[in-house]
């Protein structure tokens, strides 16, 4: 109940509405100059995909305002998590401060680089599953899964890098616990299936992995918290 709380705490939502307004107005200035663009590039790919050319059909008979409202949410969405690593250590500290009371390292400049670069990096792996597969959003019930699917291949490790980097290599924390952080990120990766609530999905997995994470190092010695 605590995560849940946490989500309405001051601090955490102003660190989760500012990089937010970021990512909307990035986008929006994309999909000002690019969008006819963009939209032409993904109806050629359906054209060029087994059974493409049913799915282009589908497609077309969707209005271009209302594609390109989709393929804006989704590319919103999609990159939450490189724009909220700006402000990463406001937020896990908060819940560190509130609930767990763990010595954190000082968060350096060189951490913020890396932890946008894993959001990045993940980012390309989940645009390069994407491209050749985003048809299925088009595909009744078969959307839904696959929408979890692929923002749990987005976010997994981002999360766990964000959610650790400032106590402990992360890469200990996936060792040991990969199968429950993935379970994790699954059944919070439901939240992208509704509406206006995903926009704010990142924090809201966030809040929930830090809270295992953090949990974990509080109750057990095996991984042991360091001190920059």
């Amino acid at each position: 109940m605590n995560a849940f709380k946490d989500l309405f705490d001051a601090k955490i939502l102003k660190y989760t509405v500012l990089p937010f307004f970021i990512d909307l107005i990035f986008w929006f200035f994309v999909y000002l100059l690019f969008s006819n663009k963009i939209i032409s590039f993904f109806v050629f790919l359906l054209n060029q995909l087994p059974f493409g050319e049913h799915f282009s059909q589908t497609a077309g008979n969707i209005s271009g305002i209302v594609l390109t409202v989709l393929f804006y949410y989704i590319s919103v969405i999609s990159t939450l998590g490189i724009f909220t690593s700006f402000y990463i250590d406001k937020i896990v500290l908060r819940i560190n401060e509130k609930h767990f009371n763990l010595k954190p390292k000082i968060p350096g400049f060189k951490d913020t680089l890396k932890g946008v670069f894993v959001s990045i990096k993940a980012f390309f792996i989940f645009l390069i599953i994407f491209v050749f597969t985003f048809y299925l959003i088009f595909v009744p019930v078969v959307n839904i899964f696959y929408q979890i699917f692929m923002m749990s291949i987005l976010n997994k490790k981002p999360l766990v890098f964000d959610s650790s980097y400032l106590f402990c290599e992360s890469k200990l924390i996936e060792e040991k616990y990969n199968l429950k952080i993935w379970m994790l990120v699954i059944i919070t990766s439901a939240i992208y299936l509704i509406p206006i609530i995903s926009l704010f999905g990142y924090t809201f997995q966030l809040v929930f992995v830090s809270y295992f994470v953090l949990k974990k190092l509080k109750e057990n010695n095996d991984i042991q918290p360091y001190i920059a």
